[in-house]
């Protein structure tokens, strides 16, 4: 069974991470930090939407993840994945998928994340063709190279600052209802058809 991670707003997170950095940074002025924090919109006939995020990466330059190195980890635990209901993120609500994370400075092309398991149920009063309400996803590519998320620009990390970016992992872009729930055939299935992208950033100075 899924458990929920802790909760932010995006203000706070950021004021967070800032505090944070300077704590921890005071030897290192020209240390460059990324965070990223996950948000959601509501979905229209799923009550919950949990996924498991054992890994988060940047890549410099123009490199593919098919061609190996060099890769930033902001997270990377498979045994202890960052697990998120994302219908709990809304209305202003993030998680913070990562800490902030100290990174060489320099310009960041792409960022990453490896979903390894996805569960949804559906809300009360619509159910799968088969009588269930809750079903796990086929993950197409999330769980070896990891779903691109679409940057407003690339991430140029700069000394003495951190990056927080905020992804919207909008659940009715991203699971896709099969058939029709309003008739009698009901729901089908759900497909998982990963797109991701960045609604927010601020970079601070430490």
């Amino acid at each position: 069974m899924f458990k929920p991670s802790l909760i932010t707003t995006f203000a706070a997170a950021a004021l967070i991470a800032i505090t944070g950095c300077e704590s921890s940074t005071s030897a290192s002025d020209d240390a460059a930090f990324v965070k990223i924090l996950l948000t959601d919109a509501p979905a229209d006939y799923i009550l919950e939407a949990w996924v498991e995020i054992p890994h988060i990466y940047l890549i410099s330059g123009n490199e593919e993840p098919e061609q190996g190195p060099p890769f930033v980890d902001l997270f990377n635990n498979p045994s202890a994945p960052r697990t998120y209901d994302l219908l709990t993120l809304r209305d202003g609500v993030t998680a913070d998928l990562t800490e902030a994370v100290e990174v060489s400075a320099g310009r960041y092309n792409q960022l990453r994340m490896i979903v390894s398991r996805a569960e949804i149920t559906l809300r009360e009063g619509y159910q799968f063709s088969d009588g269930t309400q809750t079903r796990s996803l086929f993950i197409p590519s999330g769980a070896q190279t990891g779903i691109k998320v679409d940057l407003i620009e690339p991430v140029d990390a700069e000394g003495g600052t951190v990056t927080i970016i905020l992804v919207d992992f909008d659940v009715n872009e991203n699971f896709v209802i099969q058939g029709n729930p309003e008739t009698p055939a009901g729901i089908q299935g759900i497909l998982f058809t990963p797109r991701l992208k960045e609604i927010g950033r601020n970079v601070e100075d430490i």
